[in-house]
């Protein structure tokens, strides 16, 4: 089965049709696309995916990762509730042993994607934590350890994409306009955009959530960086004046500043990016 995509007569194999090696080997060799593919899936304990991973001298158990997709449905004020902690409780049974930040958790109101989405603070930093705590003890429950796992927590800001109070009603919180991009989200071109100053307030929230995260006991963070959020939009913000736009020096300085503060307050909290 092929999808025929745009004009004339180039194809596309459906991966959804591929239900063998053959068919997908056969596939690479007419197009020449050279992907080396075993003729053999090797399962079990000798499996590459079985295989641990050291990064910065410390031991990841496997290669199988739990990606940051959030299920919104913490309470109105950013709280964990029973589905949450289910979630993350499957998450720690699952046998992977690298969590990659769990779900996306933003460190501030106004940058919540959805008015269910989780929110790291003060206020709800040892429900935080009970979260952690309830993935761990049920990864230790199912696998009998825990030494080998890796845990982090994605921080993030919605920007452009935040409803922090009412689903389907967006706040956006921009750095540039764009034609395309203002109308998806309802903005006009005189919309106002975040301050140098508003943005320096939002690296030091990234700031205080990474302490927390890290007092409470994650292995790492995420530094949100990429699916049109705020990180993501600093990137382009080529046309966009002052300290966080323009050259490339500032079009990067909200990740280093958030990097560099990390550092300083945590400094043996890892750090990653989904870029």
């Amino acid at each position: 089965m092929y999808l025929t995509v745009g004009m004339g007569s180039q194809t596309y194999l459906h991966l959804g049709s591929v239900h063998d090696v053959g068919t997908f080997q056969r596939h690479l060799r007419e197009h020449s696309i050279a992907i080396p593919c075993d003729e053999e899936l090797i399962d079990g304990g000798s499996s590459p995916l079985a295989m641990p991973l050291e990064v910065n001298g410390r031991k990841i158990g496997n290669r199988f990762a739990i990606h940051p997709m959030e299920g919104w449905d913490g309470t109105v004020d950013g709280k964990p509730t029973e589905m949450t902690e289910r979630r993350w409780r499957n998450f720690g049974r699952s046998g992977a042993k690298l969590i990659w930040g769990g779900e996306a958790v933003a460190v501030r109101h106004d940058g919540r994607a959805n008015p269910n989405q989780l929110l790291i603070n003060e206020h709800n930093r040892d429900d935080i934590a009970r979260l952690r705590d309830a993935l761990i003890d049920e990864h230790r429950r199912v696998l009998g350890s825990t030494d080998d796992l890796f845990v982090g927590l994605q921080l993030t800001h919605s920007g452009r994409y935040s409803q922090p109070n009412v689903k389907g009603r967006p706040e956006p919180r921009i750095l540039y306009h764009h034609p395309f991009l203002d109308r998806r989200v309802g903005l006009n071109p005189d919309s106002q955009l975040l301050t140098d100053g508003d943005i320096r307030e939002i690296v030091e929230a990234f700031h205080r959530a990474a302490r927390m995260a890290h007092e409470i006991g994650f292995d790492f963070i995420d530094v949100k960086h990429c699916h049109g959020y705020l990180g993501h939009e600093f990137l382009s913000a080529h046309t966009r004046e002052g300290d966080y736009g323009g050259s490339f020096e500032n079009r990067t300085r909200f990740l280093r500043e958030v990097v560099e503060g990390v550092r300083a307050i945590a400094p043996r909290l890892e750090i990653g990016v989904r870029l």
